[in-house]
Formats: structure tokens, sequence, C-alpha cells
């Protein structure tokens, strides 16, 4: 009787790029999103100035999170904690890094795969997959996406199914708004007075308004994002494949 060898393939060999992983990528974004969960505190008028009053990290969790992620198909890598500053990818392989952190009730993390310029919703699919699945938590997201014209996106959803979503370039040439930004306020504990001392004009044209400014403002005390010493986990992952072909459509479009 022959003996037929079959080998099986292991899911860390696929890969469902079509670029080598050297491949600069074309322009520059930043995407993050941030997830509260309740008790919450009451809303700060101050932006935070350090990290006091955040809990320890919790790599475990930070693991878990990403692990379920909408848009991570598997982790192939933990790197080295890194830190919440502002993060650019400079080639093909910077695009499947990913940050989580997990400090107490808050947890944050920055992908690459949510961002876009309003083709795919990238941002507002992986938000509401989130909102479904943790019904009493603020979750406020962000992406910048500048590829010679500058694209943004800011989306806020809030218990009881309360949302807020703007989308649109910078310039104004076309700039979309969806929902009730003085009923978001509303709903955070933020009066008309505070929005005014800060220069938010929610009357105003939509892509007059600084919509990303807005949802870290409705963090607050919560923001995790521009600090360099708040510790999070870095991880290497693989993309779905409906990720991949996204990403690769927005970052080489030549």
């Amino acid at each position: 009787m022959s003996v037929v060898t079959v080998t099986v393939t292991g899911m860390t060999d696929i890969d469902h790029w079509d670029l080598p992983p050297d491949r600069e990528v074309d322009g520059f974004a930043e995407c993050t999103l941030t997830l509260v969960l309740p008790p919450f505190a009451p809303h700060s008028r101050a932006t935070r100035t350090s990290v006091d009053g955040f809990a320890p990290h919790d790599p475990t969790r930070a693991r878990a999170f990403v692990e379920s992620f909408p848009t991570v198909e598997a982790v192939l890598d933990e790197l080295p904690p890194t830190d919440a500053g502002p993060e650019h990818p400079g080639d093909r392989a910077d695009l499947d890094l990913v940050r989580v952190g997990c400090w107490g009730n808050v947890i944050a993390m920055a992908d690459f795969a949510i961002t876009d310029f309003g083709d795919f919703g990238a941002l507002l699919d992986t938000t509401t997959a989130l909102a479904e699945r943790f019904p009493d938590a603020r979750i406020i997201g962000s992406a910048s996406l500048d590829g010679g014209a500058h694209h943004v996106e800011t989306v806020v959803h809030l218990p009881g199914g309360l949302r807020l979503y703007s989308e649109g370039w910078a310039d104004g040439d076309r700039y979309d708004l969806d929902g009730d930004p003085h009923a978001i306020a509303r709903a955070v504990g933020i009066a008309p007075e505070v929005l005014a001392a800060r220069d938010f004009d929610l009357d105003g044209a939509p892509w007059s308004v600084g919509w990303t400014a807005f949802g870290h403002f409705l963090l607050e005390p919560y923001d995790p994002w521009g600090y360099k010493a708040l510790r999070m986990s870095h991880f290497r992952v693989r993309h779905t494949e409906d990720a991949t072909l996204r990403m690769e459509d927005v970052w080489f479009r030549d």
C-alpha cells in the first residue's frame, strides 16, 4: 500500500499582501479608537497634562482585545511595549503593526486598517461592531489620512445608541455629518458654555468644526493619546483579507 504524505500549511504562513514589506506607503495617517467602560468620571473641563490617574497597563487584556478585533485575523508577534505618542507608517510592513492599551476601564487601539478615503467605511464599521460588543461603553474613533489631500473621520458611540459620525475632506470640498453633536455633549455632561470656552462651534459648517479635537475632548479625563509616558502593547498582526485589500487600495494608489 502506498503512503501519501500531506503537508498542511499553518495559518501563520498565510500572507494576504500582494506587495513586498519594504514598499513605501503613500501619505501618512493617525488612526485611533478608545473605549471607556463604566463607571464614568465627571467630564473634565481641563485637558489632561500627565498620565496620573491611569491604571497600570494590562498586557494580557490587550492581547485578548487585539485577537478579537474586527480587522485582525491573527497575532503574529508580540513586540516590546511602546507608547501612546504619534506614530506614522513608513512602509508596507508598518501597516501590520498595532498598539493596544488597557488601563482599568480604558481600552485604546491604533490600527492603520481602520482608515480610508470615505470609500469603505472602515472606521464606522469597526466601531459599530465594537458598540454591539460593548453596549455600555463610550467609544470614540478618529482617522486622519493625508495622501495629497486630507481626509478626516470621527465617530462617537454612546450607551443607548446615541451616535455621531463626521467624514469628508478637510478643505470642505465634501463633508458629511450624521447625528446631533449637542445631544452627544449633553450626554457626556458638557455644558454649552464649556464648549464655547474651548471654541467648539457645533453649529458651524461641518467641515469647519474640529471633530477630531471634539472627540478627544469628549474623552476627558480618559484621553490617552499623545503621551509617551503611557505604556501600550505592540503587536505585529495579520489583518483579515478584506482589511488587507482595503489597505492596498488606500496606501498604494499608483
